[in-house]
């Protein structure tokens, strides 16, 4: 399992965390940080959730809400940076806060480095994803792919 290092702003400094992906009672996914120790596989304590379940916000399956506010205060940007979630732009809002709705990416995408937007959507039965490039909608296995057939496609 990758490990990450993590600091959010509550945090004495940083640590060195796991993270689990697991499922709320209703399906939607959610994601755990645990803090691990360098000479050991083992799981530690708890770190922090990093995600929310709100069952009344419409949500599609690959969607995660990520609690980015309070103790979490940082989560976000530790997400986005590792290539575990795209921002959507979008959020709900819950009492005083507002939640960003991101999309979850693959676990063998997290960590790699590799940032791309997120796609406008997804298909998921033959996992191709959508991106909207120059007012048309691109279809491809990744956000590079899509680039590359934009000139293609103008020129028709």
């Amino acid at each position: 399992m990758k490990k990450f290092t993590v600091q959010l702003v509550y945090d004495q400094g940083p640590q060195l965390v796991s993270i689990r992906q697991r499922s709320y009672s209703n399906g939607r996914p959610s994601l755990e940080l645990l803090c691990a120790d360098e000479n050991h596989e083992d799981f530690g304590f708890p770190h922090s959730i990093a995600s929310v379940n709100l069952p009344d916000v419409d949500l599609e399956p690959y969607e995660i809400l990520i609690k980015d506010y309070s103790e979490n205060e940082g989560m976000l940007d530790f997400l986005t940076e590792n290539n575990i979630v795209y921002v959507t732009g979008r959020v709900v809002r819950s009492g005083f806060v507002e939640i960003p709705i991101c999309i979850l990416r693959p676990q063998s995408d997290w960590g790699n480095g590799i940032i791309e937007p997120a796609p406008d959507k997804i298909d998921m039965t033959t996992g191709k994803k959508m991106w909207l490039v120059n007012g048309y909608k691109v279809w491809a296995e990744s956000y590079k792919k899509a680039m590359e057939l934009v000139p293609l496609i103008e020129s028709c």
